[in-house]
């Protein structure tokens, strides 16, 4: 790791920072430097005030390496970072620097450190960024090394920042319309949860001391709460819940098989299935979008993509169009045969390829998949929304009821005497 061995050589050592600039902001990151002193001076050249240094040890440097994570926005900030700072003509080298000092996340400043010292060391950007395989997948590596070697880097990393930004959009789309539903479900799943296993069992003790018969829907109410009481339920209850956050936080880890088995019961799902069908639709689309703009062949691309998709579905899809378009099929027929895409997505293709107009097709099919997917994600949040107010509101009433009737025989009881 070149990283490492200029830090054991002494070439040049990583420093964790804290400044200030003129405005009393705070910021904190990482900086490179052959000693404490020219870490400071660099700093002070870039307008900060009241430094404080220190040189970051292995065990901090591993423990950034390793446990420190970029999530996909800071990714797609970094891409956009690079392409605008490119276009203003910034020097290579230096424009890692100066988004090492700006960043707030560690792992980041590391990566456009170890960026620049590849760099000065003659290697290529994508030769550095090889090594964070688990945030930049191989088309994005694959797309800079084209870049580089083109000399159109500007251009690739414009494109790239387009492709995040538009994957970014549609994934915030999606999150956001789900946050509402899910948090009301919680909310009610708490309420729900309380009444029954704190309410319920002392209403049981003031009825025994009473001579009246339990309604039969009291009692189950009681035998349910006796069972979400019980502390081993509430154990498995936990557990799979914990263990049902760690499939789907590990979901790329699962084998190709799994990941399709799962994905073809979500695809089943009635409504919902087809919303992510057209997602992944969308998905593919722009991948396809990418490799045409940057110039790479779509067997070419297709290699890359394999590797890059987390999804089984599109992993199979982009294997068995490598084995058609090396057979030397058309990108159309190839998607015809794969049986996977719609047929408004394959006619666009088709229409794009006979008229030389490929690239504004793929540009078409993106802006109708992602109206489409716009359009039924809110066509189901309004269905769904109502949905869950009355079913909010029968699970209430049964519980209601369920404390009503008992209370309707004890005064029943009482006025008889």
């Amino acid at each position: 790791m070149k990283m490492e061995v200029s830090r054991e050589r002494k070439k040049g050592k990583v420093y964790n920072y804290i400044a200030y600039d003129e405005s009393g902001v705070r910021y904190a990151g990482l900086i490179e430097a052959y000693s404490e002193k020219e870490a400071e001076r660099i700093l002070r050249g870039g307008g900060y005030r009241k430094i404080r240094i220190k040189e970051l040890s292995r065990w901090q440097y591993n423990f950034i390496s390793i446990f420190v994570r970029l999530s996909y926005q800071e990714v797609m900030l970094f891409t956009r970072q690079v392409a605008e700072m490119l276009k203003a003509g910034f020097p290579i080298a230096r424009l890692f620097d100066v988004i090492a000092l700006s960043t707030s996340n560690k792992k980041l400043a590391l990566i456009c450190l170890v960026i620049k010292e590849n760099l000065k060391s003659g290697n290529a950007i994508s030769t550095a960024l090889q090594r964070y395989t688990d945030i930049f997948n191989p088309v994005y590596i694959g797309l800079v090394r084209i870049g580089e070697k083109t000399g159109q880097l500007f251009d690739i990393m414009e494109e790239l920042a387009k492709y995040l930004e538009e994957e970014h959009k549609v994934r915030s789309k999606l999150i956001s319309s789900l946050i509402y539903p899910i948090f009301v479900l919680l909310i009610t799943f708490l309420i729900v949860w309380g009444l029954i296993v704190f309410i319920f069992p002392k209403l049981f003790e003031v009825l025994q001391g009473f001579d009246v018969p339990i309604p039969l829907l009291t009692q189950i109410l009681l035998k349910i709460s006796e069972i979400l009481s019980n502390p081993l339920i509430l154990g498995l209850g936990f557990s799979v819940i914990f263990i049902t956050s760690l499939f789907f936080r590990f979901f790329s880890e699962l084998s190709p098989q799994y990941k399709i088995l799962v994905e073809k019961i979500i695809f089943s799902i009635p409504y919902i299935g087809y919303i992510m069908f057209k997602i992944y639709e969308l998905r593919f689309a722009r991948a396809l979008l990418l490799v045409l703009r940057s110039g790479m062949s779509f067997l070419e691309g297709m290699r890359n993509l394999e590797q890059s998709f987390d999804s089984g579905i599109m992993k199979d899809v982009a294997i068995r169009l490598q084995r058609y378009l090396k057979e030397g099929e058309y990108l159309t027929n190839s998607l015809y045969k794969v049986k996977f895409f719609s047929p408004f997505f394959i006619n666009m293709i088709k229409t794009g390829e006979e008229t030389g107009e490929l690239e504004t097709m793929l540009d078409k099919i993106c802006q109708n998949l992602e109206f489409e997917i716009k359009t039924k994600i809110e066509a189901l949040l309004s269905a769904f929304e109502p949905a869950l107010v009355v079913f909010l509101g029968i699970i209430v009433g049964i519980i209601l009821f369920a404390v009503f009737l008992p209370i309707a025989s004890i005064i029943g009881t009482v006025t008889k005497y």
